[in-house]
Parts: structure tokens; C-alpha cells; sequence
């Protein structure tokens, strides 16, 4: 008998139609990059689709440029309530990432969605 393991992100995607069943046992960071790449999707794109991991290091990197400094193994959380350090995780409002996301676009020349960060961090 084969046990066969399935990634509940990916399944979320599969049922909602956003990626083909063929996308089971692929990695994460490769679904999000194939599901860009055939919808033409970049950064700037509200539509573009991060994985999970990729939208902690971009979220994390983002953050840094407007002095919200956090270790790699931090968790970044969406509130609507008061922002900061909470155990392992940091807490921070939508707000927070638009202003990042501005932050990063006016240092680097490069855009990224706040909509679609957003998107795919996870709320406390």
C-alpha cells in the first residue's frame, strides 16, 4: 500500500480551479511559479500567486526597508488589531505591507503587490 501525501495549500488551489490536478507533488515555490508563468502574472500584478514561503522572504524583505527588521525564522502574521512581535510570529496590518511594498518600489525601481502579498500571508 502507497501513502501518498498531498500538500493542503495545493489542494486549495486545485479546488478552486486555479491549478491542474497534475500539480499535486510538485513543490510549492514550483505551482506558484508555473500558475505566473502561463498567466503572464509578475510581481506587480495583484493576481500574481505567492507560495507561502515566498511571501514570508518577501514580506520580510520588504518590511526591513521600512525599519521593521526580523529574523528568517519569524512569522509574519495579518492583524487588524495592534502590531508587534507576538512569540515567534510578528504581527502587522495590511497598512504595514502597503507601505513596504511602496517602500520597496521607490529603493529598488521594482513593484510587487501589496494585494497579492497579502494575499497569500496568513491572518492571526
Amino acid at each position: 500500500m502507497t501513502t501518498t501525501l498531498t500538500d493542503p495549500w495545493i489542494e486549495r488551489l486545485i479546488l478552486a480551479g486555479l491549478v491542474p490536478k497534475r500539480a499535486r507533488g510538485l513543490d510549492r515555490a514550483d505551482v506558484a511559479h508555473r500558475y505566473n508563468k502561463v498567466h503572464d502574472f509578475h510581481p506587480a500584478d495583484p493576481d500574481y500567486l505567492y507560495s507561502p514561503g515566498q511571501a514570508q522572504t518577501v514580506a520580510r524583505d520588504a518590511l526591513s526597508l521600512v525599519g521593521i527588521d526580523l529574523t528568517d525564522g519569524t512569522r509574519i502574521l495579518l492583524t487588524d488589531m495592534a502590531a508587534g512581535p507576538r512569540c515567534w510570529s510578528y504581527l502587522v496590518n495590511c497598512g504595514q505591507i502597503e507601505a513596504a511594498c511602496e517602500e520597496h518600489r521607490l529603493t529598488t525601481g521594482e513593484a510587487i503587490s501589496a494585494a497579492a502579498l497579502m494575499a497569500a500571508l496568513p491572518w492571526e
